[in-house]
């Protein structure tokens, strides 16, 4: 009876403990890609509105991360049931992350101010300096297309103070993010958008051991929310709301791919 008893202690503190680390709430990665993640401020971004959505539908709680974007991808990558979001998922890094489901997909543009107009590929490749978030989307892609005056940063923060401050003469980001960051400058009027020159699919991925989180309960949350309109009045809610006046050729809101649609070239956020 002793040993019984014993057993039995031992088989339900076990199941204590598991019940405990069910609970533990799940550590997410981001940086501050306005409007997708916001780090200070009563609103968390649009792809972090919609993740914690996902989480609270199936009754698990997170831990936002805010680190800048390159460390984002080391502690992910080193740390067991970690996650990430804002991330564009790519070929180059597909073998690098779990992906567990696309969020959404978001317009990429250059960005200029005062005298400078509006640019595409080819004028943005004469200009001087081109600032870029370092390790993310923007400087792969252009440096694929040539482009050999780039300008890294850390982060979009200081990337709008160099356009302001004509440290640079053009920025190339997600457009929305360009609006949101030069509007904290005070500089938005003067703002130039030119045309969308990729549309980046935002995925939420993580470390690839997933032993400890639900990705299949997280996957079909995603999904539902995507049916129900949720991701697109979510985007809606922010984009409206991002400028004052009209800007140059501002894309209108993407339409969504579907979750199963193939992979793209490009790298991350």
């Amino acid at each position: 009876m002793l040993n019984r008893r014993t057993l039995m202690g031992t088989a339900g503190a076990l199941a204590l403990t598991h019940k405990a680390q069910a609970a533990d709430p799940l550590e997410i990665f981001s940086s501050d890609i306005r409007p997708l993640s916001i780090a200070e401020g009563p609103r968390r971004g649009l792809v972090l509105d919609i993740v914690s959505e996902v989480f609270k539908a199936i009754g698990r709680d997170v831990r936002y991360t805010f680190l800048p974007f390159a460390e984002t991808l080391q502690r992910t990558q080193s740390q067991p049931g970690a996650l990430v979001t804002p991330l564009a998922r790519s070929l180059q890094r597909e073998a690098g992350f779990a992906w567990i489901a696309k969020v959404i997909d978001v317009p990429q543009a250059m960005g200029t101010l005062g005298g400078k107009p509006a640019a595409d590929l080819d004028m943005a490749r004469k200009f001087a300096h081109v600032g870029v978030v370092r390790a993310g989307v923007q400087e792969s892609f252009l440096r694929d297309n040539g482009f050999t005056n780039l300008v890294q940063f850390a982060t979009a923060a200081e990337i709008a103070k160099a356009l302001a401050a004509g440290e640079i003469d053009a920025w190339y980001a997600t457009s929305t993010e360009i609006a949101l960051q030069i509007d904290a400058v005070g500089r938005l009027k003067d703002l130039h958008i030119g045309p969308t020159l990729q549309a980046a699919p935002v995925w939420l991925a993580g470390n690839k051991d997933m032993a400890s989180v639900p990705v299949d309960q997280i996957a079909k949350a995603m999904a539902d929310l995507e049916r129900s309109g949720t991701v697109q009045r979510t985007y809606r809610a922010y984009v409206p709301g991002l400028q004052s006046r009209p800007i140059d050729a501002m894309p209108e809101p993407v339409q969504l791919a579907p979750l199963s649609a193939p992979v793209g070239g490009f790298r991350a956020f």
